[in-house]
Formats: C-alpha cells, sequence, structure tokens
C-alpha cells in the first residue's frame, strides 16, 4: 500500500507544484521534479503539473488538493525512506509527435530501498509538465 501510495504521490507531485519549466528535455524536468520532491518543495512541485485540461476554476482546487496531500502524506512516506539519496535516468521516450514523453528514472532512498518512477509528461507552451490523467 505504502509503495502505490508513494508511487501515486510522485506520479502526481510529479505532476505538479513549479513548473519544471524551461527544461530542455522531458528528462531534465522530471529530474527538477525529483529535486523539487527532495527538497520537499511541494508547493513549486505542484507547479509542474498540467492543468490546461481543467476550467479555471477547477485548476486552484486541483492545486490546493495536490499540495495538502503531499504536505501529508508525501513528506511522511519521504522521511519513512530517509530521504532522497541519489537517482539515475533509465530511459527517456518521446513520442513521435514531440508532444509527450515518458521519463524513468530509478530513485535510491536513505533507507537503501529503491524505486523505478515512470514520469508521463506532455509539453505545454514549450514546458514539460507532468500529465495528470482523470
Amino acid at each position: 500500500m505504502k509503495k502505490l501510495f508513494f508511487a501515486f504521490v510522485m506520479m502526481f507531485a510529479v505532476f505538479a507544484m513549479t513548473s519544471c519549466g524551461g527544461q530542455a528535455t522531458p528528462a531534465d524536468a522530471a529530474k527538477e521534479c525529483i529535486e523539487l520532491l527532495k527538497a520537499k518543495d511541494f508547493k513549486a512541485l505542484v507547479e509542474t503539473i498540467d492543468y490546461s485540461q481543467m476550467k479555471a476554476e477547477e485548476q486552484e482546487q486541483a492545486k490546493q488538493m495536490f499540495l495538502a496531500m503531499f504536505d501529508e502524506k508525501g513528506s511522511k512516506m519521504i522521511d519513512e525512506k530517509q530521504g532522497i539519496v541519489s537517482y539515475t535516468l533509465v530511459s527517456e521516450e518521446i513520442a513521435e509527435d514531440g508532444k509527450s514523453a515518458k521519463v524513468k528514472y530509478d530513485i535510491t532512498y536513505g533507507d537503501g530501498t529503491t524505486q523505478t518512477q515512470i514520469f508521463e509528461l506532455v509539453l505545454v507552451d514549450g514546458v514539460w509538465k507532468q500529465q495528470v490523467k482523470k
């Protein structure tokens, strides 16, 4: 359950806070998201998520929901795993149209465990953002 939740947190955190904006590649954007998670900068992490498919009034609600979730559960999960120690790029696959990508990183925690995290990203106004699927 904890692994599933952490994957969810990573996916959506990695789909949220401060924009991974301006990153040249999807791998760079995912790396920035991991760094934000590592630093527990959940406010910034929430901005890395693509909210463009939501109505304006839904966007702020979604941001607040993700922020509350990361503050409460994401922080606890990172603490239980004794923080993020390192991460390694495994693969980066950019779609033929260049508008979406999947990036895979292996993340190693202070407790010695390693987890593979897949980031699904979309290009929004020239910025790679985490994609949240309904």
